[in-house]
């Protein structure tokens, strides 16, 4: 009788690499969770910012708009770093170098014009993470590129799941400012894990590849720019966001301010909206893996729609817990499966760049929406702000139907012009 092919060696040796890769997988979630950590924790703190500044609504949406455009700035030139130079363990480092200091920042500041020019610094952490860690699973998980980039997404759910919680209640016994200084330690120590297990570790220096050339990366560029289906798509991630963003800022002033509720529950509120979202995220990501993209895309765009339209008419408290659960799980759902569908058919070798470009679109657009849905409260109400944020997840499914799905392509343009 034939023994086995393999042999137990083989059987050992797969079982090490599978769990080499899970760690990378969960320890660059981890790093992702705490770059959404400080933000989630500022929203809620928002509301008690606006009062003890006494700022208007539109006020408070321009400080969220300074972050989203200062953050431009840092945006695409780390993607074209990551491209470049490949060093994408050190990218990550400085990310969750940069996340909470500005934060503690701003709660030293006792004017508006200093919370504003802080302001302008506390997403560099986060834009300069997205390019180096997202272009590493897309690379070492081709197959399950959905399922990765989406266990990746769960890191930001959980981070703003449990940030809205701790600090609902941290509120009820400190002042916002001093929550504001807290916030540096799970920073700390998130850092120090990452910089014992993951950093050093030989499996993300092979993760990270060697650089491209000029001559390479500028033909990569070029093709970006002609794929009309990639143009459409990062043009849809910024609609999303610009709903994403608006939301964030308003939902929490909504329920301080026009419902009255204390800061723990509208941490709570928020916490369970993150909460879904965690769930629905990795579904999303494997269904799409296996049934396509735009099928899970057009299906959370028309929910997260419908569901806003339903939280602004009916107004009733009660139904607030169901309403922005199911907001949460649509929302957040379909983020990672547009990153997938955008690294499926842009230049593999681009994905720093790919991730940039993305990330810029969601910084313009989610930019302009505090703004926009300030000035609509300031004149209207609110309530009027969520059915505009209801109208531009909506726009964003139509164009989502003009994109034809297509099969992903195994080499990227630039490959193929490395190979010639």
């Amino acid at each position: 009788m034939k023994s086995f092919p393999q042999g137990p060696q083989w059987i050992a040796a797969k079982w090490q690499q599978l769990r080499q890769t899970g760690s990378l997988l969960w320890l660059i979630t981890l790093g992702h969770t705490f770059t959404h950590w400080c933000p989630a924790t500022f929203y809620l703190l928002l509301p008690f910012l606006v009062r003890e500044l006494n700022l208007s609504y539109s006020q408070a949406g321009f400080l969220i708009t300074v972050r989203a455009v200062a953050n431009l700035a840092v945006n695409v030139p780390s993607g074209i770093l990551v491209d470049l130079v490949g060093r994408r363990g050190i990218m990550m480092a400085l990310a969750l170098a940069f996340t909470g200091v500005p934060y503690f920042l701003v709660g030293l500041s006792d004017s508006y014009f200093w919370v504003l020019f802080f302001m302008a610094f506390v997403g560099v952490g986060n834009y300069l993470w997205h390019p180096a860690a997202i272009s590493t699973l897309s690379e070492k998980y081709p197959e399950k590129r959905g399922f990765a980039i989406a266990v990746h997404a769960v890191g930001p759910n959980v981070g703003d799941g449990i940030a809205p919680l701790l600090v609902g209640v941290l509120l009820l016994y400190f002042s916002w400012r001093n929550v504001l200084f807290l916030n540096l330690i799970p920073g700390l120590v998130v850092a120090f894990i990452l910089w014992k297990f993951l950093f050093g570790k030989a499996e993300v220096q092979t993760a990270t590849k060697k650089g491209l050339s000029f001559s390479h990366y500028v033909s990569g560029i070029k093709s970006m720019v002609r794929n009309s289906h990639l143009v459409m798509l990062v043009f849809v991630a910024g609609m999303r966001s610009m709903t994403q963003s608006g939301l964030s800022t308003f939902l929490p002033i909504y329920l301080s301010h026009e419902v009255g509720l204390s800061s723990a529950l509208v941490g709570l509120y928020l916490s369970v909206a993150q909460t879904a979202g965690m769930i629905s995220t990795p579904v999303a990501g494997g269904i799409s893996d296996k049934s396509g993209r735009k099928r899970v895309i057009s299906t959370g765009l028309v929910s997260t729609s419908i569901v806003l339209i339903i939280l602004a008419y009916f107004q009733v408290t009660w139904l607030f817990i169901g309403v922005l659960a199911l907001l949460g799980f649509f929302l957040y759902a379909i983020r990672p499966v547009i990153w997938a569908w955008v690294l499926d058919i842009g230049p593999k070798d681009l994905g720093g760049t790919l991730v940039s470009v993305f990330s810029g679109s969601q910084s313009i657009f989610g930019s302009l929406s505090p703004v926009i849905c300030g000035f609509i409260a300031d004149r209207w109400g609110v309530l009027a702000a969520f059915y505009f944020l209801a109208a531009t997840v909506l726009l964003a499914n139509f164009i989502v139907l003009l994109i034809p799905e297509e099969k992903p392509e195994g080499t990227a343009a630039v490959s193929k012009i490395a190979e010639a």
